[in-house]
């Protein structure tokens, strides 16, 4: 791959890949050095893409690897880590980062494939490199859980906001 195919794959799928490898590592630093990598990758495989979107697949995958790899790592299960938020744009989508942040690691990659990139069933069992099966199976947990998080998130903001008033 030359440096203007390069150029071009990053402008287009920068933010896809970005977000690929913050919905696993919740860490804003170590989804750049994901992203990064994924790139250098990129530039240095042998590997001919049958259209840009076969490329975005590849890139996901390869982001999603390296993060899995950077959360095996001694530093990762050995340091305590700094909250940080979820780089979504509108307030739904934010409310939504927040309960995926609280979510087991293979759950945040299906729902983030699913709901953020628009992947099918199908095309997040290929990315993922499981079965059909093992997908549709996980991303239902995965929308279970997300929906219980969200009603206990929501329940605890409508606590929040009630008024308690004393007679006298």
């Amino acid at each position: 791959m030359n440096g203007d195919e390069l150029s071009k794959m990053i402008k287009l799928y920068h933010q896809t890949v970005y977000r690929a490898a913050y919905s696993l590592l919740q860490n804003a630093a170590e989804a750049d050095d994901a992203t990064q990598e994924t790139f250098i990758k990129l530039f240095n495989t042998e590997k001919q893409f049958e259209s840009d979107e076969h490329c975005k697949a590849w890139l996901i995958r390869v982001a999603i690897n390296l993060s899995k790899n950077m959360l095996k790592s001694f530093r990762y299960t050995h340091t305590e880590e700094l909250s940080e938020s979820i780089p979504y744009e509108s307030g739904v989508e934010n409310d939504i980062g927040e309960a995926l942040a609280e979510m087991p690691q293979k759950y945040r990659a299906v729902i983030h494939l699913y709901y953020f990139e628009g992947y099918s069933a199908k095309e997040i069992a290929k990315i993922l490199g499981m079965s059909l099966s093992g997908a549709t199976t996980r991303l239902s947990r995965a929308r279970k859980k997300l929906k219980g998080l969200l009603a206990m998130e929501e329940k605890s903001s409508a606590n929040q906001n009630t008024l308690t008033f004393k007679e006298g």
